[in-house]
């Protein structure tokens, strides 16, 4: 590719915190909000103008992760984002997943940020990191303001693919061994319309219906959500379209994502109107701003969280939630057919994943944590970032005094998580705690 050069300039230092949270995904969200209800000044930047991540701008809407088997856990933002919802009529909650309202979660987010104080700019992009040695100083950004630096004592790298950390020089990786492509990507969409007298009662039985017929749309199942109907009218979420063999993180791939999704996304109508019932007068009300990106980078952390962790159901003694999630690979190239290899117990993310090698004041919430490929497919389940991210918003008023994120007392972060009713094993002391 051909180079130029673009001349060094002086940058405005548009603002400065103790914590600095680049990405308003819910794990980015979770973090500032522990974080600033224990005293933190807390700045973010997020590059879409909604809170939320793929819940939101993703349109996706479902919070699930915290079942195995007969085991339950708890996630406590997790908990208070479902009360407020209730209140709202906005989430329906099946024990499995917790299907939320896009539009009302990304209300509820934006109050939590005005009501804890918390500063987000909007609409502005993270480009680079400053780095002094073995801390970040700055993250720059930009916006239609322009080139600018926000400083920080803390920072955590909420962007879902690992950007503040690998600008900051931290060590990644990305993709399954062999060739370093990563599952595939989606876009997510909702179809209004829908007869709800009429419609399949069980996802299981549209399945039947979509095995049936031909189609090009890799996935060999149906994947539709309902959030609560209103006025008697029911829209669906679809999470079916799989874009094979794309790197979300290559600008020419993302066009390709919303191109062939935009494409698959209007076969799926097309296949419902014509086949299911109560669909025939169905119609796409909106397709998701944000990429449904599964995976990306992985940043390397001071442990590495293996397949072998995750079947095994194992404990650690720096544990900061439990994750019940199966090995949930969609292939990069090739039919999705679900599935995949499930832990028979939960197990324990240690706070080591958190932490990247070679720096003191930078924490990774949420996706991009360090693990394998394999035990990626587990940990990336959203409400499993959402626990991480409130471990981090405890953990900042003490990285923040202390200079260091490795000199954290975890035993007492650990019960401050328990306390809020987050699950947490700790080997030898107690057990579950049950959900709310």
């Amino acid at each position: 590719m051909k180079q130029i050069h673009y001349p060094a300039r002086e940058l405005p230092l548009r603002a400065e915190y103790e914590m600095l949270i680049c990405g308003a995904g819910l794990a980015g969200v979770a973090a500032a909000v522990y974080a600033a209800r224990r005293g933190v000044k807390v700045g973010m930047i997020e590059y879409f103008g909604k809170p939320g991540g793929v819940p939101v701008t993703g349109m996706l809407g479902v919070v699930t992760g915290f079942v195995c088997g007969e085991e339950r856990f708890a996630y406590s933002f997790v908990n208070e984002l479902r009360r407020r919802a209730e209140a709202l009529n906005g989430v329906t909650d099946d024990g499995f997943y917790l299907m939320f309202d896009p539009e009302l979660l990304g209300r509820i987010l934006l109050d939590l940020l005005a009501e804890n104080g918390i500063e987000i700019h909007f609409y502005t992009q993270l480009i680079d990191a400053l780095r002094e040695g073995d801390r970040v100083r700055y993250a720059v950004t930009a916006s239609k303001a322009g080139l600018a630096a926000v400083g920080a004592r803390l920072f955590v790298d909420a962007t879902g693919d690992g950007d503040l950390a690998v600008r900051a020089g931290c060590r990644y990786e990305q993709g399954r061994p062999e060739d370093g492509r990563v599952q595939s990507s989606s876009l997510t969409f909702k179809i209004g319309g829908i007869d709800q007298a009429r419609a399949p009662k069980t996802i299981p039985e549209m399945t039947a219906i979509w095995r049936q017929f031909p189609h090009q749309v890799p996935t060999n199942h149906v994947v539709i959500k309902y959030p609560p109907a209103r006025d008697g009218r029911l829209e669906g979420v679809v999470n079916m379209t799989h874009i094979l063999d794309c790197d979300p993180l290559n600008p020419d791939d993302q066009a390709r994502i919303r191109r062939e999704g935009t494409r698959q996304a209007y076969e799926i109508l097309d296949f419902f109107r014509q086949r299911v019932p109560g669909f025939e007068h169905a119609g796409i009300t909106g397709i998701a701003e944000q990429l449904g990106v599964r995976e990306s980078r992985r940043i390397l952390g001071d442990y590495v969280l293996t397949a072998d962790d995750v079947l095994a159901g194992r404990d650690f003694p720096d544990e900061l939630v439990r994750c019940g999630w199966g090995i949930d690979v969609h292939n990069p190239v090739a039919m999705h057919t679900g599935g995949g290899s499930r832990p028979t117990k939960s197990y324990g993310v240690p706070y080591r994943c958190l932490t990247p090698l070679g720096v003191r004041n930078l924490y990774i919430a949420g996706r991009p944590i360090s693990t394998t490929h394999q035990a990626f497919a587990s940990t990336r389940i959203n409400s499993c970032c959402v626990g991480l991210g409130e471990a981090i918003g405890l953990a900042a008023p003490e990285a923040i005094r202390l200079g260091d994120t490795r000199k954290v007392d975890v035993s007492r972060l650990q019960r401050e998580l328990e306390q809020l009713g987050t699950t947490v094993h700790r080997p030898g002391v107690g057990g579950d705690k049950p959900a709310e």
